[in-house]
């Protein structure tokens, strides 16, 4: 049986499906959000086994970052490790900061502009450039049925840097080509954050509230996926054992505990290896081309301004269904991924050339658009 590490040699070290993977994920957060932006909360993390397991989405996202980072992370000094993930991540960030601030906030806020410019909520919004991040601007969606809050989808930006701390620590200690080290730590790291209701009261409080942070379980995740590139040539390409992983996942939302609006509760640590599995087979499955999306990576503007395009729509119509929303907001959030990739990211793969998975991929994709 073929192995994913032989599907990716056969492709220059890139499985065929990645980027369709990662386009498709991005899209699904923007669907999965369309639910809380017009039920609200509540409604949402009631709305059955559906709601539930789609908390597949955003883990599948972290184990594949795990696995496609690690494929640097071997190849670079710790230096350029830190330098390739900060032009990766800061750049588009900091311009979504500003759109958002000076043209989403200026159009919906209700308050005069001076005074919404001026408040400090505004300038504390900018702090979402270095990772610390902030949801509300003044008078911007207060009546909508997720009050306020502005872009919910930069909640993964702490654990994602949490991510590239621990890898970059992998590095330093020459442990990044180590799969059992990294395994342990991740196994560790899981056992601790299902522990964390359990901890005594002496425990530290930052260690108390890291554990039980809703991104936390991601962090390992992002681990297991590193540990599955290092074991890539052992693991099967296999549709049995795929849609076995699909059936799991769509079966637990039926077990699951209804209060599942928190992202990653503990419980679905034991899915963590069916995530896994369903992220690399998709990833090693040559995948037909999308006209548009081919183009370049565009799931980073897609998970950037999904959020703050849908609370605008739910602002500026009033649209109260989920599927109408989701349709409703393709076009505009596509538009703004795409000029975000082409006039932010893309640059930025100069300064990244030579040392860069995602510059690899684009370097293929532009041959493959030169062959077509």
């Amino acid at each position: 049986m073929r192995t994913i590490g032989q599907i990716m040699d056969e492709n220059n070290g890139i499985g065929p499906g990645f980027d369709v993977l990662r386009v498709g994920l991005a899209f699904a957060v923007v669907l999965r959000h369309c639910f809380p932006l017009t039920y609200g909360n509540s409604e949402a993390a009631a709305s059955g086994f559906l709601w539930t397991a789609t908390m597949a989405i955003i883990p599948i996202f972290f184990i594949l970052s795990g696995f496609l980072v690690t494929g640097s992370a071997l190849r670079l000094s710790l230096g350029k490790f830190v330098a390739s993930r900060v032009l990766r991540i800061v750049p588009a960030l900091a311009v979504d900061t500003i759109v958002t601030i000076l043209v989403i906030g200026l159009v919906f806020t209700t308050l005069p502009l001076g005074e919404y410019l001026t408040s400090p909520q505004t300038a504390t919004y900018l702090a979402n450039i270095a990772g610390f991040i902030h949801y509300y601007l003044p008078g911007v969606f207060a009546d909508n049925p997720l009050p306020g809050v502005v872009n919910g989808s930069l909640w993964t930006i702490p654990p994602e840097l949490g991510c590239y701390v621990f890898i970059s620590g992998l590095i330093f200690l020459g442990w990044v080509s180590h799969w059992k080290r990294t395994l342990v730590l991740a196994l560790a790291m899981v056992a601790f954050i299902a522990a964390a209701p359990f901890l005594p009261e002496a425990t530290p409080a930052a260690l108390t509230r890291l554990a039980s942070h809703p991104g936390a379980l991601l962090v390992p995740e992002f681990l297991i996926g590193s540990v599955l590139y290092l074991k890539r040539d052992r693991i099967p390409y296999s549709a049995t054992l795929f849609w076995l992983c699909v059936a799991l996942i769509i079966a637990s939302g039926f077990v699951l505990p209804e209060a599942v609006f928190s992202v990653m509760p503990a419980s679905s640590a034991l899915a963590i290896p069916l995530y896994a599995y369903v992220a690399l087979f998709i990833g090693a499955t040559k995948m037909p081309k999308l006209p548009l999306f081919s183009r370049g990576d565009y799931s980073y503007g897609i998970y950037l301004y999904g959020f703050p395009i849908q609370q605008a729509i739910v602002a500026g119509t009033g649209v109260l269904n989920p599927f109408a929303l989701f349709f409703m907001a393709i076009v505009p959030v596509t538009l703004l991924a795409m000029a975000s990739w082409h006039f932010v990211e893309k640059p930025t793969l100069r300064l990244r050339k030579g040392f860069s998975m995602a510059a690899k991929m684009e370097a293929k994709r532009q041959k493959e658009g030169e062959a077509g």
